[in-house]
């Protein structure tokens, strides 16, 4: 059976600066050769995927936290509400009203209630240079929710929470600092989309490597065995690790991969 390595993408495979190391690409095609799969496993969702990743080689993808799942081409996993549904928790999220972007397969949608002077703006400068840009609107069909991003006060999480499940909608939250938190369907997760593409290859979980540098990639390091954190991540996620590597623009990827006996 192939062993499968799961990588981030913010912070693992590209620097902050949206560029890929040189060394990733070598590093993970001699992976490639040495019977290894390689899938991207991320929070960004299907439209999002950097064009800074064109060149890797790809088997598989984990998009939205697990909403979507996609090995070897084929879909194993397709999770997004249809456009009636997904406007009734845009009502939601009015009600609330917190600023929030919604993460949908077709683009990164922006309403002109959820708004503020901080997160949201520079979500949106982000989406403009993409192309990704799109407004909510109950004529756009393709305006279909998968998961959010939000900002939110201590006291307003619970409630949001508490609102959608209360609407037929079970979510939870990933603590991404600054007051911003991913919403994310109950049931998904990085740590799920990976034994979604381990059954389907037949892989055991030992034989699985995952890299990550973040909160919202805690559930995958916890759950594998082979868990790889990047340099700069903080404590609460090397902690859990059972590797830390260097920052990715000193290498961390082939040096972890080299270290592991991977390449």
């Amino acid at each position: 059976m192939p062993r499968l390595l799961f990588f981030d993408i913010d912070g693992t495979l590209i620097t902050d600066d949206f560029k890929i190391p040189d060394s990733v690409k070598p590093a993970l095609m001699k992976a490639r050769e040495n019977d290894c799969l390689i899938f991207i496993n991320t929070g960004r969702t299907l439209c999002n995927v950097d064009p800074a990743l064109k060149d890797i080689p790809i088997d598989g993808y984990v998009f939205g936290c697990g909403t979507r799942i996609i090995a070897s081409g084929k879909t194993l996993r397709e999770l997004e509400y249809d456009h009636e549904t997904t406007m009734k928790i845009l009502k939601i999220f009015r009600k609330s009203p917190v600023p929030t972007v919604f993460e949908c397969d077709t683009g990164l949608y922006y309403d002109e209630i959820l708004t503020d002077d901080d997160m949201i703006p520079a979500f949106r400068g982000f989406s403009d240079a993409r192309g990704l840009t799109r407004f909510t609107s109950a004529d756009d069909r393709e305006f279909r929710a998968v998961k959010m991003f939000c900002k939110l006060k201590p006291d307003e999480k619970e409630l949001l929470l508490r609102n959608l499940k209360e609407g037929g909608f079970p979510y939870y939250a990933i603590d991404r600092g600054r007051g911003g938190f991913e919403i994310v369907p109950e049931g998904c997760s990085k740590a799920d989309g990976i034994d979604v593409v381990r059954g389907y290859y037949g892989t055991d979980l030992k034989d699985c490597y995952v890299f990550g540098d973040s909160n919202n990639d805690l559930s995958m390091l916890r759950h594998v065995p082979n868990s790889i954190a990047m340099g700069q991540a903080p404590d609460s996620v090397k902690e859990c690790c059972s590797l830390v590597t260097d920052t990715p623009e000193n290498d961390g990827i082939a040096k972890a991969l080299k270290k592991l006996d991977l390449i």
